[in-house]
């Protein structure tokens, strides 16, 4: 017990003092100690944050990238492993070892061939280019397709002798009984995508296109935020920090309870 109380504080204790540096005066924010409370609360920080870092374009840039991105891959990656539970579906065991060669593939190994097609095909410097990375995950695929299998043929059967065809199966049917499913993949590609790094520094030129990560990574690094008059105050990034990591809390919040039953129930076939 003693053991996990100290493996949490090493995790809180952190994040409790961004959050206290980010509601600290400027001057506050560059003491060189650990804060668990601000000693004089302040809003200064979020105001620089938002009026002169300007992090609103790239916050609703990572926004607009995670929400649409989300929902994409949500429904492909269910309608993949509907599919892949059809017992008359032809070539189903090709078609799984197709879908099962990704996982052993590293992105850092195919960057250049990535880069290459977002280059073809136009998607360079848009947001478009962040959508598609990850549209599907074998992960996903199987880990609906597992959860498809859970559920009861007979009221597939039952919807057909009602006249139901395959896409009202889908949509009626198996979707709204794979909640937790759903709950578990919408989780992990939402924070996937929120902190999106590596393909926005790759696919993205233009600073209006820029993503929240890449905003925070200018701000807290950028010798040019910090060797001007134009500096911004820890507090600052610290409020940058604090932003960034709401959404996450918010979703998990909301999404927690269908988590490990998504987990458990997909991920393992008996």
């Amino acid at each position: 017990m003693l053991f996990l109380t100290l493996l949490a504080m090493t995790m809180i204790v952190p994040f409790l003092n961004v959050l206290a540096v980010s509601f600290s005066t400027d001057l506050e924010s560059y003491e060189n100690t650990v804060k668990l409370f601000p000693k004089t609360l302040s809003l200064s920080g979020y105001a620089n944050l938002f009026r002169r870092v300007a992090i609103l374009t790239p916050l609703l840039n990572n926004a607009f990238v995670t929400v649409i991105g989300t929902l994409s891959h949500v429904l492909l990656c269910a309608m993949a492993g509907f599919v892949l539970i059809r017992n008359t579906f032809p070539g189903k065991g090709l078609v799984v070892l197709l879908v099962t060669i990704p996982m052993m593939i590293p992105f850092q190994m195919i960057i250049i061939p990535v880069y290459v097609t977002m280059k073809k095909i136009g998607l360079i410097d848009t947001l478009w280019s962040l959508i598609l990375i990850d549209i599907v995950s074998t992960f996903s695929i199987f880990l609906m397709k597992n959860y498809f299998e859970g559920i009861p043929r007979s009221l597939e059967e039952s919807a057909i002798i009602e006249g139901a065809n395959e896409w009202i199966v889908f949509s009626k049917v198996y979707l709204p009984l794979a909640n937790p499913g759903i709950a578990t993949i919408a989780i992990f590609q939402f924070v996937s995508r929120w902190n999106h790094f590596l393909p926005a520094v790759l696919f993205i030129n233009s600073t209006k296109k820029y993503t929240l990560q890449i905003a925070l990574k200018s701000l807290v690094v950028s010798s040019e935020l910090t060797s001007t008059t134009q500096s911004v105050a820890n507090n600052a990034r610290m409020a940058g920090i604090v932003v960034s990591v709401i959404p996450l809390l918010i979703v998990y919040i909301f999404a927690q309870r269908y988590f490990t039953t998504g987990i458990m129930v997909g991920s393992v076939k008996e």
